[in-house]
């Protein structure tokens, strides 16, 4: 329902005419018909004496009549209160502070983000994955560069909950191509031509998932450490598709 229809409605619900109505607002009765056909509007300072006049409140002539938070009853409240040339003051002063984060907005979208492009391989496949750790096990992503994702090699996506509720299934993790950790640094490992994200102590490669026992090998086995766990792959990190569009421009 628009404001025309609403102003119209209520009025006739009240069984108020539209030179009644005109009186309480402080207008002219060709104005309150103007509303009603919908051709013109009223002015701000008007809509709070409009709104007491039909028993409505602002939120329902502006057709939104979901709760507002305490803060925005507040502002509305004060607003209603104001002197008509202190409304049009504050109205003046929001418009030009929406056109200044709207110019800042737009200033930033204007220049392209700095980018990395790393390689992104896949935990989970670990037929042949210790043998092709390279780009034959994934695809090459670009990420906004920050502290993180510049110092990283490599997106690994972790399959399984042995490093539950550090590392979920599914997680991506950032990972720094070293072959020495420090004991309970997080490291992706190569175990006989299989990966794991473990946590390296001295006894052995530990899960934060208590139902996993600690990893310990023999002799013959051939274990390689491929790098460290930076952190997870933030959502802050990849770039939205206006972003992205910049870059291909």
């Amino acid at each position: 329902m628009n404001f025309a229809e609403i102003i119209r409605n209520r009025r006739t619900a009240l069984g108020m005419s539209q030179a009644e109505l005109a009186e309480k607002t402080g207008v002219s009765r060709n104005t309150v018909a103007g509303w009603e056909t919908g051709h013109s509007r009223p002015d701000p300072d008007t809509i709070p004496k409009l709104c007491d006049a039909l028993r409505i409140s602002i939120n329902r002539f502006f057709g939104r009549e979901s709760k507002r938070t305490e803060a925005e009853q507040k502002i509305l409240s004060l607003f209603a209160s104001l002197e008509s040339g202190d409304r049009q003051v504050i109205l003046w002063q929001m418009e030009a502070l929406r056109d200044r984060r709207a110019a800042q907005r737009a200033a930033e979208e204007a220049v392209p983000p700095k980018v990395v492009s790393l390689f992104m391989n896949d935990l989970g496949a670990a037929a042949g994955f210790g043998a092709a750790l390279g780009e034959a096990q994934g695809e090459r992503i670009t990420l906004l560069a920050d502290p993180e994702t510049e110092r990283a090699d490599e997106v690994i996506t972790v399959c399984g909950n042995s490093m539950e509720p550090t590392y979920m299934d599914g997680d991506r993790v950032l990972v720094e191509h070293t072959g020495h950790l420090r004991y309970g640094e997080v490291g992706i490992f190569l175990v006989d031509n299989e990966g794991y994200i473990k946590e390296y102590r001295e006894d052995g490669l530990h899960s934060h998932n208590p139902a996993y026992r600690t990893m310990t090998f023999r002799e013959d086995q051939t274990v390689r450490c491929i790098g460290r766990v930076i952190g997870k792959l933030k959502d802050s990190q990849i770039p939205t598709k206006s972003q992205l569009r910049m870059l291909d421009k």
